[in-house]
């Protein structure tokens, strides 16, 4: 009888360590998975290194297989895929999704967001931009709006008070702030590059667009539209004005540098862009931030630029769960927090709107009110950049730089000539590739 009890207790004990034991047996379950990355040298300080440390030291059966990657990752990411040398994860653009998604590229995280218990803390607005038929294909880690930015200073020196609320109004300012013995441009917009990337917003606002997406993926260009027209006539008239920078050849770089010298009083502004002026010994007080002028619409617009993680369809299940794993513990608050923690001790943090509904840039640095009062309202007005402005963008970039130096330039000529030739060389291999019915 006693050495059935002693049975019967060495059983007990066995049955309560064999439970003690479940969870680090379940942490044995995992398969080892390597993740590879791609990484720039840029985003790469003591502060990350410690982080990606700690994640490894809490997921064991994960590894890094870190890829130097500079320049924009996200845009080499479509090519990498094709050739198959693609990476597990990344951190894209806003600007490439719609091309990953209707490439099928980049994998629908329904079923992560449905089990993280951080879900609820995203804020829909952002992200329903990356949910086709129900489907969410990307979790977006940061929003930068447009704006438009005014030197307080010079405005404060040509007896201005406020930000220009309308097109006739930024005009008419832009007058009394240009100064060509001063050497200072009342406004400033991109001529020598990227030109559609700034006039879009002048489309918007007079109530139009470049493009129309179908409802089968496919596009139909609309260069001539009658708003297309009014934003090229709007541009003419400031050119006209001799508001505009004298140098036309300026590019992005050249134009935030001229603005940080004072030397431009108003120009579209990414929010992100205040950090850059700041560290060109720009001072911050002098930064002012408006949401853009209203067109003959009589409502402003902008675009939400900003960056997502996506993960690479094509790879295997253990990787895609890997690489939500290492996604959603950096998006937590708590890294999130720390993360941005970092970024404000080093005084490196932009006024960026955080696609979540329980924390805010402000939790983290002081920022002018009005800052405040601009990315909240940023969301009502905000949009995705025009519908397939990787493939059709260089086109729209030649007819406004042929408008802008050239006075007796004709913008329904230049426009119609530009959406001929688009159609010529473009439409037909996009609306190919980005059919979906």
């Amino acid at each position: 009888m006693k050495m059935k009890k002693w049975w019967v207790l060495v059983a007990c004990v066995l049955f309560a360590v064999s439970c003690l034991s479940i969870p680090a047996m379940a942490e044995q379950t995992h398969e080892p998975v390597e993740l590879t990355m791609w990484v720039t040298s840029r985003n790469s300080d003591e502060a990350e290194d410690e982080r990606k440390a700690a994640f490894l030291e809490a997921h064991p059966w994960i590894t890094f297989n870190e890829v130097v990657k500079e320049g924009d990752p996200g845009n080499e990411f479509y090519q990498a895929v094709a050739a198959g040398t693609a990476p597990d994860l990344i951190e894209g653009s806003f600007t490439m999704m719609d091309k990953y998604i209707a490439a099928g590229i980049v994998e629908p995280l329904n079923r992560y967001l449905d089990e993280w218990d951080e879900t609820e803390y995203l804020d829909k607005t952002y992200l329903e931009m990356f949910t086709r038929d129900g489907n969410v294909y990307g979790l977006p880690v940061q929003v930068t709006p447009m704006l438009f930015g005014y030197n307080k200073s010079l405005f404060k020196a040509a007896g201005l008070e406020g930000a220009p609320k309308t097109w006739e109004e930024a005009l008419e300012m832009a007058k009394k702030l240009n100064d060509p013995d001063g050497q200072v441009a009342g406004y400033a917009t991109l001529a020598a590059e990227w030109t559609e990337w700034f006039f879009q917003y002048y489309v918007w606002q007079a109530g139009g667009d470049l493009t129309r997406e179908n409802e089968d993926g496919t596009v139909t260009l609309t260069f001539t539209d009658p708003a297309v027209i009014r934003a090229a006539e709007y541009y003419q008239e400031l050119a006209a004005s001799k508001v505009l920078q004298r140098d036309r050849t300026l590019k992005f770089n050249d134009l935030l540098e001229q603005f940080s010298r004072g030397k431009i009083a108003m120009m579209p502004f990414a929010v992100d862009w205040v950090m850059d002026v700041a560290n060109r010994g720009m001072d911050l007080d002098d930064v002012g931030l408006c949401l853009p002028p209203a067109g003959p619409s009589g409502k402003s617009a902008t675009a939400i630029a900003g960056t997502c993680y996506v993960i690479n369809a094509s790879v295997e299940e253990a990787k895609k769960d890997a690489a939500w794993t290492y996604i959603s513990w950096k998006m937590g608050r708590e890294e999130r927090t720390i993360y941005f923690e970092n970024l404000a001790s080093k005084g490196a943090i932009a006024p960026i709107t955080l696609p979540r509904t329980d924390m805010s840039i402000t939790d983290f640095a002081e920022f002018p009110e009005e800052y405040r009062d601009v990315l909240a309202g940023v969301g009502e007005i905000g949009r995705l950049e025009f519908y397939g402005k990787a493939d059709f963008g260089s086109y729209v970039d030649r007819a406004v730089q042929k408008i802008l130096t050239d006075p007796s330039a004709d913008p329904q000529k230049e426009f119609a000539e530009a959406q001929a030739l688009a159609e010529a060389e473009a439409l037909e291999a996009f609306n190919a590739a980005n059919k979906t019915k």
